[in-house]
């Protein structure tokens, strides 16, 4: 997923061609691992051509979302609310981001 991010959608070849050499696997390897991803919902396709053009249907930041979300879901309320605020104390370059976006979410829910 991250080398499609990065390309912006490939295909096979684009993709393999993209990774770094000690994970470039075969061209059938890569084809079924983008099917598999295609499968799941994480990627469209589109023919080009003969080739098949996959891109994100998530951005990177969307997948990150719904992968902690998920996790959360199933947590006690106290367990998320620790591993949320270790999370976020671990992130200390992107602290005043987080302010600065937490307060524009606050003030579209207060405008709504």
């Amino acid at each position: 997923m991250a080398t499609l991010w990065r390309l912006d959608g490939g295909t096979v070849e684009e993709v393999r061609q993209a990774l770094p050499a000690r994970y470039r696997s075969a061209y059938t390897t890569v084809q079924t691992v983008l099917n598999r991803l295609a499968e799941r919902g994480l990627l469209n396709r589109e023919r080009e051509g003969r080739s098949i053009r996959y891109r994100p249907r998530l951005t990177e930041a969307e997948y990150i979302s719904r992968s902690i979300g998920h996790t959360l879901a199933f947590a006690s309320r106290d367990a998320r609310t620790a591993a949320l605020a270790q999370l976020v104390g671990e992130l200390d370059a992107e602290l005043e981001d987080l302010r600065r976006l937490a307060a524009e979410a606050e003030g579209r829910r207060g405008g709504a």
